[in-house]
């Protein structure tokens, strides 16, 4: 992998910029995670139940072709920076059934993916079987209760994509993955914020207020936020996949009466909101354990 390519426009926390998508780094990086997610669905009837119901295209979703090139970058840059042979324990928090994992894995990072879904587990362990991931692995870890299945300070790497913004408690399940990671180790956060009141996620400005707030007593941000003009910054609307109607609901520790998955398929009717730009953004954070 050519590193001169994915430094730079990633070494930041704070809102992801439509602009980003066009920088030299992202297209490189996105056109590696698509060639790998097409090999990841040419052998899917091999591993995919069909009691699995969220997307199997997840790489082509208006957030997440910006959000799986910033949660890359960071780790081939971490993996780059190690000793030789090293192999980094790197948790996939809410992972459901996708390449990403396996991209990860043949950067050289031992990923485990944890969900509360045993469909997940089933599947994951049946791609392992058929998925190339070398030189690192893929395994899974069932969540059936209210923490993460791993000891204090057990892995070096901890990553949540889009899967803070559905759980209405997610003060508990940022402070898991706080104890799970050793001290100083990387913990990367992408999720969807509400640019409408009535957004269909759990960030709107108050959620948004609490998320950062729970980071801080946890956490010290690698990079500084960046200023990005509104109408520059990525949403549902603007971005080159905008149809996509799925909103990820993957993982979820919820503390009111049960722990469930909560899966949302479609959305509430979209809001244009005041700056007339979309109703959700993304916003990403690169954090160390403090």
């Amino acid at each position: 992998m050519n590193n001169q390519k994915t430094e730079g426009i990633f070494n930041r926390s704070g809102l992801a910029a439509l602009s980003d998508l066009q920088a030299p780094e992202c297209r490189y990086i996105f056109s590696v995670l698509e060639s790998q997610q097409s090999e990841f669905l040419e052998k899917e009837e091999k591993f995919r139940s069909k009691e699995y119901e969220l997307p199997n295209d997840p790489l082509h979703c208006w957030s997440r072709v910006w959000e799986y090139p910033y949660v890359y970058s960071h780790l081939a840059r971490m993996v780059k920076d190690l000793a030789e042979g090293s192999r980094p324990l790197v948790i996939d928090v809410g992972s459901g059934v996708t390449f990403f994992p396996f991209s990860l894995a043949r950067l050289g990072c031992q990923v485990v993916c944890t969900d509360i879904d045993p469909v997940c587990e089933k599947d994951i362990l049946r791609a392992r079987e058929n998925i190339p991931c070398a030189p690192g692995d893929v395994h899974f870890r069932l969540i059936n209760k209210e923490k993460l299945p791993f000891a204090d300070c057990e892995c070096d790497v901890v990553y949540c994509i889009s899967v803070l913004e559905h759980i209405p408690d997610f003060e508990n399940t940022v402070r898991e993955m706080a104890r799970v990671l050793k001290p100083g180790g990387l913990c990367l956060i992408t999720c969807d914020l509400g640019l409408d009141p009535r957004s269909d996620t759990q960030l709107t400005v108050h959620g948004y207020e609490r998320l950062m707030s729970v980071m801080k007593q946890q956490f010290s941000l690698l990079y500084s936020d960046r200023t990005i003009h509104p109408v520059n910054v990525l949403t549902d609307l603007n971005s080159p996949y905008p149809d996509c109607r799925i909103t990820y609901a993957r993982i979820g520790f919820r503390l009111l009466k049960q722990n469930i998955l909560k899966k949302v398929f479609g959305r509430k009717p979209r809001y244009v909101n005041v700056l007339g730009i979309g109703n959700l953004a993304v916003l990403g954070l690169a954090l160390r354990k403090r």
